[in-house]
């Protein structure tokens, strides 16, 4: 079972595999990245963030959406993570679950402007957040679990490109 899932173009790193592993409790992360899953060097540095104990699968999204499928994983609590907004609408077209997305870290780009401290999106990024919000999926923002969690659609709205 899907406990949360979370945007962070870092993928996996300490803030991901240590302050959420206490808030969720998760056994098994999946992280749904095409560009990773084809990546051998990036899936090595992501297995070497991963918490003692909890199983990792490094996928394609369309990968990644069978998997979470899969019983033995249903029967797991399992934290999934996107580096961008597209990959988490298309991960989530696939699946019937509808967990909590939290975004979490967005590096600057020239095209995107500031959502909040450490996120940044662009048109495009606010276009499938906006889709993803539309299936009925709660979006938050915030960085850490002890973190206050932010409104996505206040802080939308106060967006300018």
């Amino acid at each position: 079972m899907i406990i949360k899932m979370r945007i962070d173009d870092r993928l996996l790193h300490g803030q991901v595999a240590y302050s959420w592993k206490s808030a969720l409790s998760y056994e098994a992360i999946v992280i749904a990245d095409d560009n990773a899953a084809n990546d051998e060097v990036r899936k090595m540095a992501l297995k070497m963030s991963n918490p003692d104990g909890v199983r990792l699968a490094i996928r394609s999204v369309e990968d990644a959406a069978k998997l979470v499928k899969n019983p033995k994983l249903q029967a797991m609590k399992v934290f999934v993570i996107f580096s961008n907004p597209k990959a988490a609408y298309d991960f989530i077209e696939k699946i019937d679950e509808k967990p909590v997305l939290n975004i979490g870290g967005m590096q600057k780009q020239d095209d995107k402007v500031l959502l909040s401290p450490a996120v940044y999106v662009s048109k495009e990024d606010i276009s499938y957040l906006d889709k993803i919000q539309e299936k009925n999926i709660e979006i938050e923002v915030r960085q850490v679990p002890n973190e206050k969690s932010k409104n996505y659609t206040s802080l939308k709205n106060k967006l300018s490109f």
